[in-house]
């Protein structure tokens, strides 16, 4: 019996091991999640539409294994894992954006999706940072 260590391992099983469920330890099971496997899964051209598809069902951790189990072929397969490309800022200089366009700092990460870095360094420059902090504000 293979020992599950991480997610992965979990994508591994279904793809091609395909062990019974009741096979692994609770231990195991805290491992899986739903999100994740379907993530992962569907980082794979040839699943999208199943995953979307199953998505939608919201079934438990058991049956989405048991699913994908029966569902995708036996193979083994690689899915890159594509990690999100977007700035992460520090949480002072998410608040001197919130302060420039008045809005919670929530609101802010959405308009953090579609800034440059080169924006906010010249919202920074508006604020009056000098380039010096402003370099290490944006490491």
């Amino acid at each position: 019996m293979t020992k599950i260590k991480t997610i992965f391992d979990w994508v591994k099983q279904m793809s091609y091991d395909k062990e019974s469920w009741s096979s692994f330890s609770n231990e195991e099971h805290e491992i899986f999640n739903n999100f994740m496997i379907n993530k992962i899964i569907s980082m794979n051209p040839n699943y999208i539409e199943l995953v979307a598809e199953i998505q939608e069902h919201q079934l438990p951790k058991q049956r989405l294994y048991e699913f994908y189990c029966k569902t995708l072929p036996k193979q083994k397969f690689f899915n890159k894992y594509v990690k999100p490309t977007k700035q992460q800022y520090v949480k002072e200089v998410l608040s001197l954006l919130s302060e420039y366009f008045q809005i919670s700092t929530r609101e802010v990460l959405d308009y953090c999706n579609i800034m440059t870095q080169q924006d906010v360094t010249i919202i920074l420059q508006q604020l009056g940072k000098e380039e010096k902090e402003i370099k290490k504000l944006l490491k």
